[in-house]
């Protein structure tokens, strides 16, 4: 009777857990529903029509009813018939939807909600709820009672409370005591609670009667688990998982039971076991990539213990890759002024910045020509406003890697000032914008304009993203985003992006970012339109970090990967951007160095060794971070001339992974991860 209560208590503690979801990679499973009023049936159902709203290119969905009933479709209808109970036993109204999706990446993801079929609406957890406990207080032998004082865990508001009891009585008072005849070992007591919204809720419990003249044989206890590792020597014919089981119990083992989910199961202590994926050609194969895995010991002492793990058997299909080696093509460009040219002849010095030991280069222009040298000085038309240069590295370690960019021959020199007041420099992208009510195709009409705070700034240099030059833009599309940047008279870059709607309007994305910061040190900062949203940074190496401001040679790695991630407040990423040098009005020149720093050795043991590229700093902060974002070491610097040689001592940090981040004044230089 016991057991069967806690089993109770454990599905209750389930399902206040209305939504569930599991993912391996960056895709999400999710779906929306709503009863369906058009469907008749000839028993008391209802029909309820399934939407998937799962983020991913999605190729595969599994949907399990929680009645045993499945399908495989994107987007169901089914047909949930009403539970018949009775005057006695109550069933339950919720059933448990899950979906499960595999997308073209091979990402899975497993989404559930628990819903009310009778209705349509989400599992909720009741206003009130009824609980106590008891402890025996006296045991009379001669007069053949036993006493008992009850604890009232209820939760609710307003609540009133109704005892029964198996030996007729009853109580209203919140903690009674009640006392029973010794002819029954256990008894039955009940608690019914009534609260605010006619909320009522009933808990019962079987009270033991205990003779503490008898001693208490406590049952040995004993306990199981067991670990597993992908095992990648094992060739199988078909697609499958070989994992490794590892077992461990508390006293040690004599026995094992193993039952792996799919019907096979084993008596060895570390079994090798083989999980086939599911065949999509087979119509009755079971597509769920879920299976749950027991293990049932018998100790030495004689102690039975049992555990269990749902594994996901997609997981570490790969094998691991061999760390390849580390390089990074990339060049800086500046135009020189010492060389004398014709005016129709542009010229530019090309300069080798790439990491690693470079044994050779080839650079590839637009023309068809190439050169192999560090530092080429080339020359190009300037009735060809871009200009596309890639540079491919290879260095002694074997390794290989191109960078290419689109250089702005003759775009105007942008020289951006940072402002001492951090509020001078707050812009933002305002529109005016309309769509002609008769039109069903791309006849979209805007006019971007740069505010500072309240007033129009008179900004230069509009692009849009679809390449159209100047403040007003046409032919744009309903339901489609576009960017567009300006450059201002204090030479900030300003940038906005909205998605334009179908009836004329326009729906800002909540950010404006912007480049400000010294001629050698650009930065990127933001203004959020809702203070509600959170803006993280994507550095070279891959890291997320969250600045209010971010160094552009920190996030300017010649990718097309996103390095702007702009999430609401449920975590969720509602917009992404790609910022780099490619992407501005701008280019450097021979007094505009991006400050750059490179950290070795990485991993490192005991010394770690900082090259600082750039102009002078009077003075250096580095900071050394947990992968929390916890600062462990701190070490500043006076006076730090470009080529420095900054060795720092990390013998005392422990074995993981770091971020090292340098600040000058009150800006960030550089960001780096390194590993110990």
């Amino acid at each position: 009777m016991r057991k069967l209560l806690l089993f109770t208590l454990m599905l209750f503690g389930l399902m206040t857990s209305a939504q569930t979801s599991i993912t391996n990679g960056n895709c999400k499973a999710q779906f929306k529903y709503a009863v369906n009023t058009q469907i008749m049936t000839l028993l008391p159902a209802t029909a309820i029509n399934f939407y998937d709203r799962s983020e991913g290119l999605v190729k595969e969905w599994y949907w399990d009813f929680g009645d045993g009933n499945t399908s495989r479709e994107q987007n169901p209808m089914f047909i949930f018939n009403h539970p018949q109970g009775g005057t006695i036993v109550k069933m339950s109204p919720y059933r448990t939807v899950s979906l499960t999706v595999l997308t073209s990446d091979e990402c899975k993801s497993f989404y559930s909600e628990t819903i009310n079929i009778m209705d349509g609406t989400i599992y909720e957890a009741p206003a009130c709820q009824a609980r106590f406990k008891y402890y025996q207080t006296a045991y009379d032998a001669e007069g053949g009672t036993a006493s008992f004082q009850l604890t009232n865990l209820s939760e609710g508001d307003s609540l009133t409370y109704s005892w029964q009891f198996d030996n007729g009585k009853t109580s209203t008072e919140r903690e009674p005591t009640v006392t029973f005849d010794l002819q029954q070992k256990e008894r039955k007591v009940c608690l019914t609670v009534s609260g605010k919204n006619k909320c009522m809720d009933t808990f019962c419990d079987a009270v033991s009667i205990v003779d503490p003249n008898i001693p208490i044989v406590e049952p040995a206890k004993c306990y199981t688990g067991f670990g597993y590792t992908a095992n990648y020597d094992i060739k199988t014919l078909v697609p499958a998982l070989v994992l490794d089981f590892y077992s461990k119990a508390t006293p040690e083992a004599t026995e094992w039971k193993w039952d792996f989910g799919d019907g096979e199961t084993s008596s060895e202590a570390n079994p090798t076991h083989i999980f086939n994926f599911p065949l999509n050609i087979d119509p009755l194969a079971d597509p769920n990539p879920f299976r749950k895995v027991c293990l049932t010991v018998k100790t030495s002492s004689g102690c039975i213990a049992s555990y269990c793990e749902t594994i996901n058997i997609y997981m570490n299909t790969t094998p691991p890759v061999e760390p390849s080696a580390n390089c990074h093509a990339w060049f800086k460009y500046y135009r020189p002024t010492d060389v004398i040219s014709i005016p129709e002849v542009i010229p530019y010095k090309l300069v080798d910045a790439s990491e690693g030991k470079v044994v050779s280069r080839i650079w590839q222009f637009e023309d068809g020509t190439t050169s192999t040298e560090a530092e080429p000085l080339v020359s190009f038309n300037f009735q060809k406003p871009t200009q596309k240069v890639c540079l491919t590295i290879y260095t002694a370690d074997s390794c290989s890697s191109t960078w290419c960019e689109v250089i702005y021959v003759t775009e105007p020199k942008v020289d951006t000032v940072y402002s001492e007041r951090p509020d001078v420099n707050v812009y933002a992208m305002r529109y005016k914008s309309s769509f002609p009510p008769q039109m069903s195709s791309c006849a979209g009409y805007a006019m971007a304009q740069v505010y500072l705070k309240d007033s129009v700034i008179n900004a230069s240099h509009y692009v849009w993203s679809n390449g159209i030059e100047g403040q007003e833009v046409k032919g744009l599309c309903p339901t489609q985003s576009y960017s567009v940047k300006a450059l201002t008279p204090d030479g900030t870059i300003v940038s906005g992006t909205f998605i334009f709607n179908s009836d004329g309007t326009v729906t800002e994305v909540p950010i404006n970012w912007y480049i400000t910061g010294a001629r050698d040190n650009w930065q990127v900062q933001y203004d959020l339109i809702d203070k509600n949203y959170t803006v993280e940074w994507r550095l070279c190496d891959g890291t997320l970090v969250r600045s209010d401001s971010i160094p552009l040679n920190s996030i300017n790695c010649g990718t097309s990967q996103t390095n702007l991630i702009l999430k609401d407040a449920s975590g969720n990423v509602v917009y992404t951007e790609n910022i780099s040098l490619r992407s501005l009005a701008t280019y450097l020149t021979t007094d505009q160095v991006i400050a750059s720093t490179k950290l070795f050795p990485n991993p490192v043991t005991d010394v770690l060794n900082i090259q600082y590229s750039g102009s002078s700093l009077k003075e250096l902060q580095i900071e050394i971070c947990d992968i929390s974002g916890r600062v462990v070491l701190v070490h500043n610097l006076s006076g730090v001339e470009s080529g420095q040689q900054i060795s720092l001592n990390v013998n005392s940090l422990r074995k993981g992974t770091y971020l090292c981040r340098m600040i000058s004044g009150k800006q960030m230089i550089g960001v780096a991860k390194f590993s110990k």
